[in-house]
């Protein structure tokens, strides 16, 4: 469980996607996949309201693991 103060240092998904270095809907396609640890807050995923919050360190991880593909 996520905690509120945790939540604090989330990112969202245009500061994922210029970190990433992909488009935010690729980013989004990520956290969906379950590929980056994220949470979707205040609305259904299919309507396209809401936003999506990502854990700093499972963006950190995925990066470092893309570094190393390349």
């Amino acid at each position: 469980m996520v905690s509120v103060k945790e939540l604090e240092r989330w990112m969202g998904t245009g500061q994922v996607s210029k970190k990433l270095g992909r488009s935010r809907q690729g980013v989004i396609n990520l956290a969906v996949d379950k590929k980056l640890r994220a949470v979707h807050v205040g609305g259904a995923y299919a309507d396209g309201k809401g936003v999506w919050i990502y854990d700093p360190d499972s963006v950190e991880d995925f990066a470092n693991k893309q570094e190393r593909k390349d």
